[in-house]
């Protein structure tokens, strides 16, 4: 009897992690792509240069202005070129920037790119991720200002 308490009670504390890997996995992706774009705002301010940031549907890296004038990879941790985990991709970005080519120095195609400037302004933008379980999406808002990053909550209307 003890036994079987024992493994009903281990069940009932293992068996949510199981259902909710992967609302868990597009959170995490949500919250790394938050982290790592407020760090990036703070470079640019901190460095006085323009960064921007290259969106794909199952990636994302970021890019200085080199001494050339033209962008470069931004190679220093933790702008490196990151890969979406399984299953995680970059629905949309609204609204849809222009883009002056299709593909990049990856040959994959690109979404957007995003400009990050040194007065602290973003571009305003959203970015909507998806999980291949169809669960509901995560947007991540870009707005000018401190605290313009943030990921909202879809499921419920945003506060004004």
């Amino acid at each position: 009897m003890m036994v079987i308490l024992i493994l009903s009670v281990t069940t009932m504390m293992v068996a949510p992690s199981f259902f909710s890997s992967s609302s868990a996995s597009l959170e995490d992706e949500g919250q790394r792509l938050v982290q790592t774009l407020r760090l990036a705002q703070d470079e640019a301010v901190l460095s006085g240069e323009v960064l921007r940031i290259t969106l794909r549907s199952h990636s994302y890296s970021f890019q200085a202005v080199s001494l050339a004038r033209e962008w470069v990879p931004f190679n220093s941790p933790p702008y490196q070129d990151h890969q979406l985990i399984d299953g995680v991709r970059i629905d949309q970005i609204d609204p849809q920037p222009p883009l002056t080519e299709e593909t990049d120095e990856k040959k994959e195609p690109v979404l957007a790119h995003l400009l990050l400037m040194p007065d602290g302004m973003n571009q305003i933008s959203d970015i909507t991720l998806l999980h291949a379980s169809g669960e509901q999406p995560l947007q991540i808002k870009l707005r000018p200002g401190p605290g313009g990053i943030r990921i909202v909550n879809t499921a419920t209307p945003e506060s004004p």
